[in-house]
């Protein structure tokens, strides 16, 4: 069947399909296209040269109901026999499939998208004279870092230490590696990835695969098959989601910002028990975070809006009776001043040792609670960092013994006279709780003096390897903070010398709930950042994800591991499955086949941003004929290169069209009405009764049809050349409910 065209003596490779692995493919036509869908073989078997495939797996993905997925798996090796095959040559990837499957003796099982949702995926093919390397990846952040591993793309030829001779084939000039991607998200399985004939990624000797997926847990193990058939049901949410009632997808999708994740604002807040706040908080999203982190290290049990003209406007804390936090966002407009009662204030602390604290000026009477180890001494130290700070400290040996201590730097200090009462002490499951109690006041100035109007006190805490007080096992810093109750006059948290909207830097910190081995932790940069109009107008509308204040949900709070529900919701059992890969490929032939490359473009912060839930008065907000909103954006940027292929990556069901123009170079003002239409996307829905398979036919999940470039014969326009020309591109999106964490994301490819 391939006499004529193959390089003579290479043995065939057994097909492993003849079909396309998801069905039929459907194409956006580019506006001086001719009968594109008509002309155009979107079935791989229908190309005018033959073209064979091959299967690749991934290692197995496991993961737990919320949780994130997000890791460089193993490189795992092509099939033995199309190495051979392509050993010294190149090959042709004319185009590639994916699916999720869990792998059972009787055979592959699809794993419906609204069991497993794919955010992304990113995979790269190496041949030749490359090979991978684990390494490590770091995202910066001031005092923080977080480390992932990653596989790199070495390329041995040009390693001087390392000999190696290169083929003196035709071929050895071709590609050594190649990434795999476009339309890599929630529209990954039946969007298109294929280019017009002549047009192909090549490589040279084929050999590995590395495949590094984001996959979001959203099946309701209660309610939903998981496989097909199955209807979706969502789970247990987060309060943070913006999913609506009865919503075909799941809110997880948006990757909301949880009560298990901390935002640690560089520059920070402080809290004010009298007066008004010269710099308010002016979000809820702000006030609860803001609390979150200030108020540690206890995070908010409770964050809720009101509106209460009597009490003072913005961020608000009090303690609950269980000495947690509670944050209110009060929206009304108020001239009221923060007048905290400080005549009875408290608050909780959970580190090496736990500890409650209560002061009251109306009995003059200070508190403490502590909890630790029964077998070890555990002692605490107030209004300090380090033991250099020489803190009155109270250790408690492992005995029960109770003394007074004023440290020095690396030094026990000296041993105080009693100011301490011993009310109580009692030992269970192996902690030893006492509670003490002494008048607020020092009796001389080595004893720290308990002040109700200090809200943050920072705490020094250790614990031994043995009964008796001596040098540390381990140790830590922490505080505590001390708010009235709920229910009466509340504490003010106050922006402290806030820099403009869209430059705040910070970090999101996920915060563990429990022990399981699997569960993620860690703190990762904020990096987000929003250009200026033209670039975009993201900043212009104040986006929530431009700024980590008022950060609300997105890619950024989803790294590997992190599950997605609040700290007070259980995570069910584990799913296990793999990504499948299918490569429609051909011998590379030099007279035929020309190499394109992948590059991105985005208009986004700079992949994501919110869609608000639109009203009248609100920036890029429109009704649409039928009574819904609309929410657009739009962004200008760089072309370079001739386009071969547009995907247009939307990510998430609620996308309604991306579109791209580009303008001459003697246009001062690039946009949709100076600008020449070069290509728009419309996605399609499951459930519109457009998609040919069952499986796939999933309503609140999109395909995104690609817009494509080549030879006429297939109904196509002549690849565009964009180099050096200004781009304008127009997204919208369903905005009668909001969604954190769209994509406005163009994944192009362009000899």
């Amino acid at each position: 069947m391939m006499a004529g065209w193959l390089v003579a003596g290479l043995p065939p490779f057994a097909r492993t399909a003849v079909e396309n692995l998801n069905g039929e493919y459907l194409l956006s036509a580019t506006p001086h296209a001719n009968r594109t869908q008509l002309r155009f073989p979107t079935r791989f078997h229908d190309y005018p040269r033959p073209v064979e495939s091959f299967d690749v797996y991934s290692p197995p993905i496991r993961s737990l109901y919320s949780q994130v997925f997000w890791k460089a798996l193993p490189p795992v090796p092509l099939p033995e026999d199309v190495v051979a095959r392509y050993s010294g040559q190149g090959m042709a990837v004319v185009g590639f499939e994916v699916d999720q499957v869990r792998r059972t003796p009787s055979g592959d099982i699809p794993v419906p998208i609204s069991v497993a949702y794919n955010h992304h995926f990113e995979s790269t093919m190496v041949g030749g004279s490359a090979s991978f390397r684990k390494a490590t990846s770091s995202h910066r952040t001031a005092g923080h870092r977080r480390q992932d591993e990653i596989y790199v793309v070495d390329d041995r030829a040009a390693a001087a230490d390392v000999p190696y001779v290169r083929p003196t084939l035709e071929a050895a000039s071709l590609p050594t590696s190649q990434s795999f991607g476009g339309a890599n998200g929630g529209e990954y399985r039946k969007s298109f990835h294929g280019y017009a004939p002549g047009y192909a990624q090549l490589i040279q000797s084929p050999r590995e695969l590395q495949i590094t997926p984001m996959q979001i847990d959203t099946w309701n193990r209660d309610e939903m098959n998981v496989s097909h058939p199955t209807k979706f049901v969502p789970g247990p949410m987060p309060r943070n989601s913006l999913a609506p009632h009865g919503a075909m997808y799941s809110g997880l999708l948006e990757c909301p910002v949880t009560t298990r994740i901390r935002k640690l604002v560089d520059g920070g807040y402080v809290p004010l028990s009298r007066g008004s706040c010269q710099h308010p908080i002016q979000s809820a999203a702000e006030c609860f975070a803001a609390a979150a982190s200030t108020l540690a290290p206890a995070a908010p049990t409770a964050g809720h809006v009101v509106t209460d003209p009597r009490m003072p406007a913005g961020c608000l804390a009090t303690v609950d009776a269980a000495g947690g936090v509670q944050a209110d966002f009060n929206a009304a407009r108020s001239s009221a001043l923060c007048a905290a009662d400080n005549s009875e204030v408290s608050g909780a602390m959970n580190s090496l040792v736990n500890m409650s604290l209560h002061l009251s000026t109306v009995s003059d009477r200070a508190t403490i609670t502590l909890s630790g180890p029964s077998s070890v001494w555990f002692a605490v130290g107030f209004n300090a960092h380090e033991m250099g700070d020489a803190p009155w400290t109270v250790v408690v040996d492992g005995n029960g013994n109770v003394t007074e201590r004023k440290l020095a730097d690396h030094n026990p200090g000296t041993l105080l006279l009693p100011s301490l009462t011993l009310e109580s002490s009692h030992v269970a499951a192996g902690r030893r709780t006492v509670t003490l109690t002494r008048p607020l006041k020092g009796a001389t100035p080595e004893y720290y003096s308990f002040d109700p109007t200090v809200v943050l006190v920072d705490v020094i805490n250790a614990v031994g390897s043995g009964p008796q007080f001596a040098y540390h096992k381990a140790r830590q810093p922490s505080a505590i903070s001390l708010l009235p109750p709920a229910g009466g006059a509340a504490v003010c948290l106050c922006a402290a010398q806030p820099k403009p909207f869209g430059e705040a830097t910070g970090t999101l910190a996920y915060v563990r709930n429990s022990q399981p081995e699997d569960e993620g932790s860690g703190t990762v940069a904020f990096d987000n950042h929003c250009d200026a109009a033209p670039r975009s107008d993201l900043l212009a509308q104040r986006n929530p994800a431009c700024d980590v204040r008022t950060y609300a949900g997105g890619q950024t709070a989803c790294h590997h591991m992190w599950a997605l529900l609040d700290a007070d919701q259980q995570i069910p059992w584990p799913l296990i499955y793999h990504l499948k890969f299918r490569f429609w490929v051909q011998p590379y032939n030099a007279s035929y086949h020309t190499d394109v490359k992948r590059t991105t473009w985005g208009i986004a912060s700079p992949v994501e941003y919110d869609v608000p839930k639109c009203a009248e008065g609100i920036e890029g907000c429109a009704r649409a004929a039928d009574g819904s909103w609309v929410h657009t954006i739009r962004g200008t940027y760089s072309g370079g290169g001739k386009l071969v292929a547009a995907h247009f990556h939307c990510h998430a069901p609620t996308c309604l069209s991306m579109a791209m123009y580009k303008c001459a170079k003697d246009v001062a003002v690039c946009n949709a009405t100076t600008g020449e239409l070069l290509c728009e996307e419309k996605p399609i829905y499951g459930g519109s009764g457009k998609v040919d398979l069952p499986r796939f036919d999933e309503p609140g999940f999109i395909l995104q049809p690609p817009c494509l470039w080549g030879d006429e014969a297939f109904g196509l326009e002549p690849p565009p050349d964009v180099t050096g020309l200004t781009l304008h591109s127009v997204k919208t999106a369903n905005a009668t409910f909001g969604h954190h964490g769209e994509m406005a994301w163009q994944q192009m490819y362009f000899v």
